[in-house]
This record gives C-alpha cells, structure tokens and sequence, in this order.
C-alpha cells in the first residue's frame, strides 16, 4: 500500500475552521445571519410607527444576541480571498452587475429597488389611477439596504450598492457552503459543485425527442442566445424540471442567497444548542427573504424536530420573538391585490399513466440517480434527515402547481404554468448539492490512493465507478448552468437607467405590478408611518380631452390618463405627439423638413380591477412652442387630437387648445408615413417595404400617388428564415413561411398615398421574398428579394 501523500492545508479563518467555541455559533454563520437580519430591522424602523417597528426590532436585536456573541475577527485568508473572488466573477457575470441584459423578474426588483431608494418610507408606487397610491408589497429583504444608501447617498448610488450586496451575500454563502474543508483542492472541488450544480435537463430533453431532435433543437437555440432551461417545458407534456438556482440566481437573487445561507447553517449547526434556540427566528427572518423558500425549509426544519425533539426548540427567541415577526411579514405580504391561483399536476394530463411515466424520468434524471449514487458512496447519509427531508421535498414538489390558468387552456401555452419548486426547492437543491460536494472532498483521499476492501466500506474498484458516475451526472448537470453563462454574456445591457416607464407601466400581462401592489388594509395602515407620498401630484393638467394630459416638469414628462376607460377596448389603439421646438435647429437633420419631432408607440396601460388606462411620453430637453397629440387606430382613423401651445416652457400656460375632427385621419396617418418614409427601403419597388422604427417586427408597404387598383391586387410575402428549424413542420418542406396578405385588410389610403404595416414573425430571417401578384392565373406584376438586417 502507497503512504497517502500529504495535503496542502489551508487552515485558518472562518471558512476552514471545523468548529466553533463549545456551544457557539460560527463566525461565518452569525455574519451571514446579520446579513440577513439587518434589511429585517431597516424595515421595521423604517417603516412602521415606532410603537410598533421599535418593539419587534428591539425583540429581534435581542432574540439574536445571545447566539452572535463571540469574537467578530475576520482573517483573510486563502479560502476567504478565494471565495470572494469566486463570488466577485460570479456577480459579474449576472444581470445585477449591470453587463448582461436582465430577466424579467429582476427587472421588477430593479423596479422595487429605484421606488425604495429614492421615495419615501413606507413607499407608495407611482400609482396615477388612484387617488390613494397602493403600498408596495413585496419581499423587501434584498433590496432595503440597497435602498437605504440611495435614499441617504442619492439613487444614482443604486448602480453600486446592490452590486456590492450581492458580492458579500453570494460571498457568504460560498464560504458558509465551504466551511471546514482544509485543502485548496477540496475547497475548490466544493466551490464547483456549488456553482454548476443542477438536475440533467439535457438527458431528459433526449428522452422526450431522441437524440438526433434533441440536439438539432438545442443547438438551434443556443445559437439563438437560449440558455437550456428555458427548453422546459416544450410540449404539452409537462416534466418535473427544478429550476437550478444558479440560474435562479440571473432573476430572483434573493431566493437563492437568503435560502441557501439558513439551509447550510441548519445543516452545520444542527447539533449547536444556540442555533436551535433561534432557528424559529431566522426561519422566519428568510421568511422576509424568499416566502416560498421558507415554506421550503419547513419540512428540513421539521425533520431536525423529529430527531432532536421540541425541548431544544422551545426558547424565548422563538416562543416570543418570532411570532409577531412572522405576524408583521405575513399581514405585509399578503394583501396584494393579484389573487393566488393553484392546481395539482394530474388537472393537466387526461391519462394518470403518461403523468407517471413523465415524473418518473423527470426525478430520475433530475435528483434520484444522483441520490442512489450518493447512498451508495456514503452509507451513513441515509441518516441525515435533511437528506431524506430534501428528498422528499423534490419528490412531492412537483405535484403542486400555480398559476394553473395556463393548464385549463387560457393561456394556451405550457411555458405559462409555474411550479411551486422553483422557489420553494431551493433549499432542497442547495441541500442536496452540499451532500454532494462533501461525499466527494471525504472520498477525496480514498479516491486518490490504493485502498484493501478492509479499510474502506466501498471496494476501491467500486468506488471509482461511483465516483465516475458521480462525475457524469454532475457533467450533465452543468450544462444547463454553463448554457446560462454563456447565453447571458452575449447580451450585453446596461441597468439601473432612468426610463420613461414608471413601476405600475411594467408588462401588465404578466401582472407584475399587481402581484406587488395592497391596497392598505386597515390594521397595516394603522401600523404603517404616515407617508406624504400617498399624495403626490400627478403633474400639471394641460390638455381634457377623452385622456387628461399632466405635465411633470421635474421628470419632464406627459403623462395621459383616463381612469374608466376599458383596457380591452384601447388596445388596438395608438398614441401620437408631435414636438415642434422653440428653434428649429434643435430638430435631427432628419425630422428639420417636417418641422417636427414624433413619437408614436403602443401604450402601455396599467388597469386598477378592469377600469383605467395610462400612458407615458418623455420629453426632449429642448424648449418647445408647442406639441400637437390624440389617438388613434391604425386603417380606422383618429379618436381624438389636441394642439396644446407653450408660451413659457416652464409657466405652462395654454393659449390655444384646438382640437382636430375626429373623423380627419390624415394627421396621424402623415405622421406615421413620415417616420417610415425617414428610413431607407429594404426593397424599392412598384411598392416600397420599409423596415418599421421602434418595432423590429413590422414591414411597411409605401406608395405615393397610388390608386385603388395599387390597393385591390393581392401582395405575396415570403419569409426565409436563418435557421430552418424555425419554421413550423407544415412549411419546412417549402423553406419558407407565407406572410401573404390583401391590402384591404392590412392597410389604408390617406390622400394620394398608400400605407400598410404588415407584423413578420420574430426568429432571425435570411431573406424576404415580396410582390403582388394576379390570382387567376398566379403571375407576378413585380417580385424583389431582400436580405433582412436586423
């Protein structure tokens, strides 16, 4: 037998060391625990009478101190700086860094953070619809310290302070998650389990659609910058996919890091008498974090109970500190006005057989594989019960759906339905890859000298097929985090920007404004500071019309609202405003023929119930004489138009309102025919097609001086795509998708000119194939190709 070779110790600090002072808390666990303890007492402080907020602040504060004693030295040493520098990349390549192009959901945090760092406490959203504007609801946990350095600092201190927060707190849980390894090499080892951690996607995706499929589609995406989580689920079947929290990490990063921290503490400090004498509280604290992740730690914490017994869990942290936390954060986060909607996973199959057929290769591939391996190389983790508890989470999670209007049809689309596990499991993930990293770095030694069958439970040759296996799965596995990586770098975006948007204008489809918004019930509001935010003023009225028209000169915007029209009945609608400056050189040399600038858009509308509509337009900075706006349907004309004069840009003082017949279509169809027009044509023709500004999706269709016969003859538009396997199956075998359209129906005739706008499909296209031709006998008046630059 081989000496075993001596290994490279890197003892020291608070990463390496194996254990705290008897009875004590780590020092790694009581920062991470007062990282995430402190947004709790700024909240409370910060928000709510003093009678109140100061009370369960003190009993918080008070609740911890006993557990944080100790000495608070931090050394930086060589697992410290290594971590740090792993958390440091690892920010840098997310969203939150400010480089990469951010998800929606972190959008929306970005969106909570501006209205926290620089309104006032408690915040009331940016709300014009009412007169009294609803409380922000929301888990606040990772955006109140954050918020607190821009209110004091100022918002522009925003595009740091959260960037440094993430770094300590992804900082501390790869610390936390490393603790007590003494080797660079499992230190290491540890960290890259961490990072790349994840179910086998890829394998349950060649499953479904075989090999060949699996790999023509995943290759076509990934071309496409689409990570491969976001290939589940595909079809109509529905697969148990746990969404790795790394690429939690890209959208709602305070899941990740506030579950993972109280999941690792549980794990390393389950025998300590501290921690279990405030486990209830920081349950609770993580509770402020991520509310589902601690509904997912309850069946961990329930397992500990069940081994331990109650007597270590019934101290005065948490008997009487934690219950009227949980009180203040419960009726805080539950009066949103968006109602919850759940469903089981079996309301979405007809047959119960195929439902288990697809939940048993869904656990295989995601965690059962991996589980049996684990058990295999280490026996006595079946006497883990936050292993077992893990387990059964991954297991029942699955089952319980929200959001099940997308599995009755009314969404139409599988992609729409959410599991409750992609919040909820992550503790169980981030349990199940620490068992993961510590089987390994213990298995570490053996796997790297000769061992007899005697002095090891697991034969050396058996062992290193384990291990082998062990290696594949996680390979696997960490595609779907590596495809995340590197899809996200290739879109560079820039955050933290002042937008016209305002938070309740944000996708309202997807109701992210709703589902933060309360209306203040009565004992919060009795709770909650008074706040003069509750009555700010929209602006200065300038224009009454069918929408009423503010000015607000600080943010230098017109903002129209009506609050009882029906969202359903304005979609189809469009704003229009027309800038003509004080001088005309203020103009672009392509708007100074015209004599005016243009801004025309979709509106986005935000409905309180089923009532009220609003929509934003920036201002440019230069001064104006005066603005000619309305609305208008695209080949049905114009609702309504008003010319509003400036005689002192900052007086605001309306000389002249006149207003335009509502049956005159020509001022909205000029103004879209001119910023059409100020592009160059992709194809010049019987017809001119224009690229569209401001929507990459749409050609447009111009002629001057044409006739009705021009608009009577049927057009033909064939759409080439880049990729083939972009086109539906019915249409691959022509190479094209058939876009053809009557002009009847997709365009109108103002004065001598001809305009239709005509929406492509949005994969990348190679060519477009355009022209009209005669429908008795199929020949062509005129045909032109064009290669489409987008």
């Amino acid at each position: 037998m081989t000496a075993a070779q001596p290994q490279p110790q890197i003892s020291g600090g608070f990463a390496a060391a194996p254990a705290a002072p008897t009875g004590g808390v780590p020092l790694s666990h009581r920062l991470s625990i007062v990282y995430l303890a402190v947004p709790v007492v700024v909240w409370l402080v910060g928000w709510f009478e003093w009678w109140i907020g100061l009370p369960v602040a003190g009993l918080l504060v008070a609740g911890l101190w006993g557990a944080l004693s100790g000495s608070w030295r931090i050394s930086l040493t060589l697992p410290v700086l290594v971590s740090l520098l792993v958390a440091l990349a690892w920010m840098l390549l997310t969203p939150i860094s400010g480089l990469w192009a951010a998800s929606m959901d972190l959008k929306l945090t970005f969106d909570v953070l501006l209205e926290i760092g620089r309104g006032e406490w408690p915040t009331y959203a940016t709300d014009y619809l009412n007169d009294y504007p609803p409380l922000l609801s929301y888990y606040l946990g990772f955006t109140m310290v954050p918020g607190l350095v821009g209110r004091w600092l100022g918002s522009a201190t925003l595009s740091w302070a959260l960037p440094l927060y993430t770094w300590i707190g992804i900082g501390l849980v790869i610390i936390v998650f490393t603790r007590g390894l003494t080797t660079l090499r499992t230190l290491l080892l540890s960290i890259v389990v961490l990072v790349f951690f994840s179910g086998m996607e890829v394998l349950e995706f060649v499953l479904h659609l075989g090999p060949l499929d699996a790999w023509d589609f995943i290759s076509s995406r990934l071309r496409r910058n689409i990570p491969l989580h976001r290939l589940f689920p595909t079809t109509s079947r529905l697969y148990p996919t746990f969404l790795p929290y790394t690429i939690d990490l890209w959208g709602t990063t305070q899941h990740v890091i506030a579950s993972a921290l109280v999941t690792v503490i549980m794990i390393q400090s389950r025998h300590q008498p501290r921690f279990a004498a405030i486990s209830g509280l920081v349950m609770t604290i993580c509770l402020f974090w991520s509310p589902m992740s601690a509904i997912g730690l309850l069946p961990l914490a329930a397992a500990l109970v069940i081994q331990k017994g109650v007597k270590p869990f019934l101290k005065w942290p948490n008997l009487l500190a934690a219950p009227p936390l949980i009180s203040l954060i419960a009726i805080f986060l539950t009066n949103n006005d968006l109602p919850s909607h759940f469903g089981w996973l079996w309301q979405s199959y007809a047959n119960l057989t195929e439902m288990l057929v697809d939940l048993m290769w869904g656990y295989l591939t995601e965690f059962i594989l991996l589980a049996i391996v684990l058990i295999l190389m280490n026996r006595q983790i079946i006497k883990n019960p936050i292993f077992i508890a893990s387990l059964a989470v991954l297991l029942a999670a699955p089952l319980l759906l929200y959001n099940p209007e997308a599995i009755y049809g009314l969404y139409g689309d599988t992609t729409d339905i959410y599991y409750i596990m992609w919040r909820g499991t992550v503790p169980a993930l981030v349990a199940l890859a620490y068992f993961t990293a510590r089987t390994l770095t213990d298995r570490l030694p053996e796997m790297t000298r000769r061992t007899d069958a005697a002095s090891s439970p697991v034969l050396p040759s058996n062992l290193r097929w384990l291990t082998a296996s062990l290696i594949v799965i996680l390979a696997v596995g960490a595609l779907t985090p590596l495809s995340a990586f590197f899809t996200s770098t290739n879109q560079p975006h820039t955050i933290y920007e002042r937008t016209e948007r305002t938070l309740l204008t944000h996708k309202p489809q997807r109701h992210d404004a709703q589902r933060i918004m309360t209306s203040v019930p009565g004992l919060l509001q009795v709770l909650l500071r008074e706040s003069s935010q509750k009555g700010l003023s929209i602006g200065d009225l300038i224009i009454r019309s069918k929408y009423d028209v503010y000015l607000q000169p600080g943010d230098n915007n017109l903002v129209y609202l009506n609050r009882n029209c029906i969202p359903e009945s304005e979609k189809a609608t469009r704003f229009f405003l027309h800038i003509f400056p004080t001088n005309g050189d203020d103009l672009s040399i392509a708007r100074q023929e015209v004599g005016y600038d243009i801004k025309e858009a979709r509106w986005d509308f935000y409905t309180q119930g089923t009532n009220g509509c609003i929509a934003i337009f920036g201002l440019p900075d230069y001064d104006i004489a005066r603005i000619v706006t309305g609305q208008y349907t695209p080949y049905l004309g114009i609702e309504w138009s008003v010319e509003y004069q400036f005689n002192d840009r900052d007086g605001i003082i309306a000389n002249h309102i006149h207003r335009f017949d509502p049956t005159d279509t020509y001022q909205a169809y000029h103004s879209y025919y001119q910023l059409v027009i100020a592009n160059k044509p992709l194809i010049q023709s019987t017809f001119n097609v224009h690229p569209v500004p401001l929507h990459n999706n749409t050609l447009a269709y111009v002629k001057d001086h044409c006739t009705s016969q021009d608009a009577q003859t049927p057009f033909f538009l064939h759409i080439i795509p880049a990729d083939a396997n972009d086109l539906p199956v019915h249409r691959q075998e022509s190479g094209f998708d058939n876009y053809d359209f009557l002009f009847s129906e997709q365009g109108t005739i103002f004065d001598d000119r001809c305009l239709a706008i005509i929406p492509i499909p949005d994969y990348d296209i190679a060519t477009i194939r355009t022209g009209q031709f005669d429908p008795t006998d199929g020949r062509h008046f005129w045909q032109e190709e064009a290669t489409l630059d987008r």
